[in-house]
């Protein structure tokens, strides 16, 4: 296995200054790649056209289909942490966000538990910058409110923030109700609101084009993160989006969840001992449903599609930009969703209690006004187990639904069309895999005169060179949320979802022959249970939850 060295920091900032003038010096030429990270919000796993969807998504299929698709990749459970994972390159629980700043709990404030992305870590931007990278994002933050805890503070050049977990797509609203008005932040600029014909999709995309297009002349590679909001709730889209759509989903849920699983077996990315959802486990079946409730009900869904598609047609606005600046194929861009789909609805359950007030005072949820900046749904838990797919669970869940994420690459200069890579990945590996492309050492336990936690992800270089194809035959995987709990280590899985109203024990399963997470193998199988049980211990304590 290939890791990224360690170096003293003298040494790595000595590293950094020959980079940097060696990429501006007269006649120096700086060939490494550019990297663009795409992530989607709460996109669920067979939501693109690659993955098994309806929805047309022909400019991230062709990215897929010119790359590499991961069909192991594993994010955090929610948001939040998953970018300070992503940022950090190491645990959640130790990069500030053990638990999310909208729902605090008994740790919350304390080490590793701040609600924002710690000063324990260095942050992916820093060292990107410190590489001679121009750096770009546009779109969510989520991980500070503060001047000192921006994109600005942590290493972005220039960046575009949504500053909050969600917001409104058609307009400034915010998504949570604390605010009338969603909070942005330009640079270290005050922080403001958007206008009424702001649409986030397109509006992100193209402000990272005009910050990358300011400065081309520099000649230097940039590191572009685009951190759109869609297809989380509200859902919203311009008419003639949802329009495209009308009708598609009169079908239900149901049919739609059969013709994706479908697809997905063509297309060779159904695993092999997948079990389709019992229909049974819907929470109505279509059929049952009145005439007026499948209209409500395949209106959201249109306007998810939507969403998505616009997702696709504003990430082709930046392909077409790469291609004329002639940059296209010296780019690495990297797509992947933050979490599972999002199984909760405004009507019923945790969120309509949470927003149930802001949602009568803010919105109009009438069929006719549906997708507009000004309505406020989400699309529920049935169309979220179509976007599951095969997979158990959904978002704030550790079974495979909450943390395998749609994820693919692009880089024409190392990967050959067409490649499907199966082995277990992290979102924590693309630090030190970002890093290894700008040629740039990880840094160790000292960042700019402070303790830091170094990261603990694997450069996936290697497997996209084709070199190896797994940097992680000896790891395991572990995710914490709230008390929801798993560990993952080569074909075996334990998972521990507690639930007030029985005795919660953690369960077994082989995601090799069971990858739908249906059979608890831990009785037959107690030595393999003993032995995952013992590492979850060990990463319990390692990063502080045993405390």
């Amino acid at each position: 296995m290939r890791k990224a060295k360690k170096v003293p920091l003298l040494y790595s900032l000595l590293v950094c200054v020959s980079v940097i003038l060696a990429a501006c010096s007269p006649g120096g030429q700086d060939n490494r790649p550019n990297i663009v990270l795409i992530v989607a919000d709460d996109m669920g796993y067979t939501d693109l056209g690659r993955f098994g969807s309806e929805i047309p998504t022909p400019n991230l299929d062709m990215l897929a289909n010119e790359g590499m698709v991961l069909t192991s990749f594993y994010a955090s459970p929610t948001c939040s942490p998953t970018r300070s994972m992503l940022f950090s390159g190491t645990n959640s629980h130790l990069a500030g966000l053990g638990t999310m700043a909208e729902f605090p709990n008994e740790r919350f404030g304390k080490p590793g538990y701040e609600g924002y992305l710690n000063f324990g870590v260095a942050s992916l931007a820093d060292l990107m910058t410190d590489a001679g990278y121009n750096t770009y994002m546009s779109g969510k933050w989520h991980l500070g409110l503060t001047e000192q805890t921006s994109p600005a503070a942590r290493g972005f050049r220039r960046s575009f923030a949504l500053l909050e977990g969600a917001a409104a797509h058609l307009g400034g609203l915010t998504a949570g109700g604390v605010d009338e008005q969603a909070l942005y932040r330009e640079d270290n600029g005050e922080i403001f609101s958007v206008d009424d014909d702001f649409y986030s999709t397109r509006d992100y995309t193209r402000k990272l084009i005009d910050y990358i297009d300011t400065d081309r002349t520099e000649d230097r590679p940039f590191f572009a993160y685009l951190a759109y909001t869609a297809p989380h709730w509200p859902l919203q889209a311009p008419r003639e989006s949802i329009a495209q759509f009308d009708g598609l989903y009169d079908e239900g849920y149901e049919v739609l969840y059969r013709s994706r699983l479908s697809r997905m077996e063509q297309q060779g990315l159904l695993p092999e001992g997948a079990t389709a959802v019992d229909p049974t486990l819907f929470t109505a079946r279509w059929a049952s449903l009145s005439a007026e409730e499948q209209r409500t009900q395949s209106r959201r869904m249109e306007i998810y599609a939507a969403m998505v598609s616009d997702m696709d047609r504003y990430v082709g606005e930046l392909i077409a930009y790469l291609q004329a600046v002639d940059e296209f194929d010296n780019t690495l861009i990297f797509f992947m969703s933050d979490n599972g789909a999002d199984p909760h609805s405004v009507d019923f359950g945790p969120l309509a209690a949470g927003l149930g007030e802001w949602i009568a005072r803010c919105c109009d949820n009438s069929f006719e006004n549906l997708g507009a900046g000004d309505s406020f749904v989400a699309y529920g838990p049935d169309w979220a187990a179509v976007s599951g797919g095969p997979f158990r669970g959904d978002k704030t869940s550790v079974y495979e639904g909450g943390i395998r994420v749609p994820a693919f690459v692009y880089y024409p200069t190392a990967i050959r069309a067409g490649q499907t890579n199966s082995a277990p990945t992290s979102v924590v590996d693309l630090l030190p895999t970002f890093l290894e492309l700008a040629e740039a050492e990880l840094p160790s336990s000292r960042y700019r005169g402070r303790d830091i936690h170094p990261p603990a992800g694997t450069s996936l270089v290697p497997i996209f060179e084709g070199e190896i194809d797994s940097v992680h035959e000896n790891d395991y995987f572990a995710r914490e949320y709230y008390g929801n709990q798993s560990l993952r280590k080569g074909d075996w899985k334990i998972v521990l979802m507690p639930d007030p109203a029985q005795e919660s024990l953690w369960q077994l399963f082989n995601l090799v022959n069971d990858p739908s997470e249906q059979n608890n193998v831990a009785a037959e199988n107690e030595a393999t249970m003993a032995e995952l049980l013992s590492l979850w211990d060990e990463h319990a304590a390692a990063v502080g939850l045993s405390q």
